[in-house]
């Protein structure tokens, strides 16, 4: 004979099976997708959701697990006090159990806090995961959030004349109204990213040769370019490539520095390791004497 009455304590059993599953995919997926500055920018999805509405479903879940756990005690409370209870004059037989349980967690605190070996190899492998995503620095924004930000801002900081932009965007049949639209707006009205809006006006912007490092840059005006547009995350290579430098060069300016480097280093790598600032470092890089 089936009981049809309503059962609370199987809800709840239930509800925090459901709460822990959808923490523990959504986890996963959170771990290995790509760092929010290149999934908002190439609009990055995972079974047809996106960075964010994974984010959402992970922080809801969260809370489904902790409601349905606190209901959980509600209706097992008098069996766990009795429970808890009885363990009182016998907690202090397990005192190494207890030592170490404290230990691991001081552990984890301090390893996550200061990145401390072997568990930082766990975060390690987290950012390795996320930044194998960029399989070409085409997938880096020119700046955080720049899908964010209206075309005449995106063409005043790329240098590419606004008028121009908006011509190109509309002849590859970007539909905008005017120079206030944001690349993500603009991305919409064709289904495709704010990368794919760049990829258009890209052509645009002033060549390398036009911004070459000894002419242009100085200290001053290199701040002010590359300021906030995640510079830190390029190679040496790459940015010997994107200015068109001279290898022997470059590398004669870092020595001079005392800074020891190789192509596949990254800019922020390298100013971690000497105790200064990515902008610092392109500075040496960009310009002959600082």
């Amino acid at each position: 004979m089936s009981n049809n009455n309503w059962s609370g304590r199987a809800f709840t059993s239930l509800s925090s099976l459901v709460g822990f599953v959808l923490l523990l995919f959504t986890g996963i997926i959170l771990y290995i997708e790509p760092h929010g500055r290149v999934a908002y920018w190439i609009k990055w999805d995972f079974l047809g959701l996106q960075k964010d509405q994974w984010g959402n479903i992970h922080i809801l879940s969260g809370l489904l697990f902790i409601v349905a756990g606190g209901f959980h005690l509600y209706y097992n409370w008098k069996p766990l006090m009795k429970y808890l209870g009885g363990k009182i004059e016998t907690a202090f037989r397990y005192k190494r159990e207890l030592v170490i349980s404290c230990l691991i967690f001081l552990w984890i605190m301090v390893s996550g806090s200061w990145s401390l070996p072997p568990l930082s190899y766990v975060t390690d492998l987290c950012e390795a995961i996320k930044n194998s995503w960029v399989t070409s620095p085409d997938l880096e924004p020119p700046f955080s959030h720049a899908e964010l930000v209206s075309l005449k801002t995106f063409c005043k900081k790329q240098r590419i004349p606004p008028d121009r932009a908006m011509a190109e965007l509309r002849k590859a049949g970007l539909k905008l109204n005017n120079q206030d639209d944001t690349l993500s707006e603009i991305a919409d009205s064709k289904g495709t990213s704010g990368m794919g809006v760049y990829e258009v006006i890209k052509k645009l912007e002033p060549k390398p040769e036009e911004l070459k490092s000894g002419a242009a840059w100085t200290s001053a005006n290199i701040e002010e370019t590359f300021a906030g547009t995640g510079v830190g995350r390029k190679s040496i290579g790459q940015i010997i490539k994107d200015h068109q430098l001279d290898r022997k060069t470059v590398y004669q300016r870092l020595k001079e520095r005392g800074i020891k480097a190789k192509d596949d280093d990254r800019i922020k790598e390298l100013a971690d390791r000497h105790d200064t600032t990515p902008i610092k470092i392109l500075t040496i890089v960009l310009v002959n004497k600082n």
